[in-house]
């Protein structure tokens, strides 16, 4: 079939979900390939669903061996092998006392599930969330998320969500230049909850490396934020849907800062490639669930918990959460040199391989660079380069099996988009 045949389908018969040319065919470790056979270095990986890139043999394999025994097994009729050593293996990767699991498809809906499961909990029904963030799609997970241009046209949403500022210091929504500010944006959050709530907040909702356009917090960042969910009697819920699972050097983003959070939303990479998501909660928080609180007829899926926990194998058994580190390391560094010799570059951020590029008109007033930013996109996959771009701001994914000379790869096809960049801006 013809890339062509194929966009005529979509456009006759599937809703407009597409943003990039691009009809795949095929995948071999870090590269994609279309169905006219070119390959595409992939630095994407489906939004970071991806973990080890493409065809590991490993995970296929559990998979299909799972596949010939059972599909399918409700997990809220009846007990599933695959689901509990799944969860075994969850609790003790996650640590930090998470160790009751709730199944389901996606991300979205671990994140719908959280929050029902804080509120149940807490007894106190508002809650806090980021400028910012990205939570997902859904009604509930919607509302959290702090961007307007996923829910315009839709609302009004969840009542009892209120929005604190990020903590985002190349463009601070509080106008404070950081170190100097005394971390602002976490002490926003109790002005936030004196003056807009009605007292009555029991979660505080936050990715600790931020995905939209990739926000790292100063470390004193979450120091406060302990300390405001410690006296305020606040859940602490991270949100680890992208960063999971080796994403940023760590196995959970979590970690970087010693957070204990009482519940942990995951998705993405957790299937290895098909659907899956949980929600992991401490047991005390966990004694708050009754049975169909909360429900989902295919999550937990067998055969989706077997590649699951054949791919957490495969990152610790071939120390790929080091390699996301060091070679990460190494590429944001590369970008920040980058980044040095480009008028367009306005920051690098990231940690491990969740990087963040975010082009600017100009250095000084930071004006965003929307258009720019997507022709060079657009030249990055035309000469054989995906990436995720946000705003103007590229959110770079690749696979923990990317290696340096990947790097190299990308930076010098980086370079040159950055270049045609700074020349439109001349």
């Amino acid at each position: 079939m013809t890339a062509r045949e194929v966009l005529d389908r979509y456009s006759k018969y599937i809703m407009k979900t597409v943003s990039d040319p691009l009809v795949l065919a095929g995948g071999e470790g870090v590269y994609l390939v279309d169905c006219e056979g070119r390959r595409y270095l992939d630095f994407s990986t489906g939004f970071s669903v991806m973990a080890l890139g493409y065809g590991n043999q490993r995970v296929n394999e559990s998979m299909v061996s799972q596949l010939q025994k059972l599909v399918h097994c409700c997990h809220y009729q009846y007990y599933s092998v695959q689901a509990s050593l799944f969860a075994e293996k969850l609790s003790e990767i996650l640590g930090s006392d998470l160790v009751k699991t709730f199944f389901c498809n996606s991300g979205t809906e671990a994140v719908e599930g959280a929050m029902r499961l804080a509120r149940k909990h807490a007894k106190r029904y508002e809650v806090v969330a980021l400028f910012r963030s990205h939570h997902g799609r859904s009604m509930g997970a919607a509302t959290l998320t702090g961007n307007w241009k996923e829910k315009r046209g839709m609302g009004p949403y969840v009542p009892g969500v209120v929005h604190a500022p990020a903590p985002y210091c190349y463009r601070c929504s509080l106008r404070q230049t950081y170190p100097e500010c005394g971390i602002a944006c976490a002490e926003f959050i109790n002005d936030l909850i004196e003056h807009a709530t009605s007292n009555d907040v029991g979660s505080l909702f936050i990715e600790p490396v931020m995905t939209d356009v990739v926000i790292v917090p100063p470390d004193e960042y979450f120091e406060k934020i302990k300390r405001i969910c410690a006296e305020r009697d606040l859940l602490l819920v991270v949100d680890e849907v992208q960063t999971g699972f080796g994403r940023t050097g760590k196995m959970f983003s979590f970690e970087h800062w010693n957070l204990n959070p009482h519940i942990a939303t995951l998705g993405k990479a957790m299937g290895g490639g098909l659907p899956l998501g949980a929600y992991v909660s401490t047991d005390e928080v966990s004694e708050s669930f009754e049975f169909l609180d909360f429900a989902s007829s295919v999550g937990g899926n067998p055969v989706a918990c077997a590649g699951g926990l054949e791919m957490i194998r495969t990152i610790e058994e071939k120390g790929l959460v080091e390699n996301a580190r060091t070679v990460g390391d190494y590429f944001l560094r590369r970008l920040v040199e980058l980044g040095e010799n480009h008028a367009c570059v306005g920051e690098v951020r990231g940690k491990g391989f969740i990087i963040g590029l975010e082009l600017v008109r100009d250095k000084e007033t930071r004006q965003p660079a929307y258009e720019e930013a997507l022709d060079a996109k657009s030249y990055l996959r035309e000469n054989g380069m995906l990436v995720v771009l946000n705003e103007s701001t590229f959110r770079i994914l690749p696979p923990l099996i990317a290696e340096r000379s990947h790097i190299d790869n990308a930076v010098e096809l980086i370079d040159k988009a950055l270049v045609r960049v700074d020349r439109s801006l001349c």
